[in-house]
């Protein structure tokens, strides 16, 4: 016995069509997946340059703190580091200077981390805050500052004017 299998036309044309509209929506699916990793890509950009910064202002921070503990006796001038005092900074065009190693040279220092930190961070700013005496000990806490846009969106009136999101790394040390 044998069966026979008949084909009707009509079926053939309507699923013809069918086949077209699931490629339509396999690439529609696909042009937004393609569209989701475009944008995460974009957000993992901005989010390494904000660990970068955060890097910095770290480094910049202990920089700060061991040139103070290399130099016990003129640690009270590093008090003259406040976010005012960089107005005015820019980097010169030879880069920033070395760190100077003797006891004179700390407002050298001084200068040379203003110098850095403007040159390192956008819109970068730092303050040391003293408490103690060299007989008790000092605490000292350091504060590095900048300008970051992480969060903030591209057509924002902040960013565009460079006024973006402040964001401060903070340490706090014995001395």
């Amino acid at each position: 016995m044998r069966l026979r299998l008949r084909r009707n036309p009509r079926t053939a044309r309507q699923q013809g069509g069918f086949s077209l509209i699931e490629v339509l929506i396999a690439l529609l699916v696909l042009a937004l997946g393609l569209l989701g990793l475009a944008f995460m890509q974009v957000l993992n950009v901005r989010y390494t340059g904000s660990a970068e910064h955060r890097t910095m202002a770290t480094n910049l921070a202990g920089e700060v703190l061991d040139m103070m503990r290399s130099n016990p006796r003129h640690v009270v001038v590093y008090q003259r580091l406040t976010e005012d005092s960089f107005a005015g900074v820019t980097e010169p065009a030879g880069g920033c200077s070395t760190v100077a190693e003797d006891a004179a040279s700390a407002l050298e220092n001084i200068d040379r981390w203003r110098c850095d930190v403007v040159s390192q961070l956008p819109g970068g700013t730092g303050e040391v805050e003293i408490d103690g005496t060299q007989a008790t000990g000092y605490t000292v806490t350091v504060t590095v500052s900048w300008t970051d846009d992480v969060g903030a969106d591209d057509d924002d009136a902040q960013n565009a004017a460079g006024t973006g999101q402040r964001t401060s790394f903070q340490v706090t040390s014995l001395l």
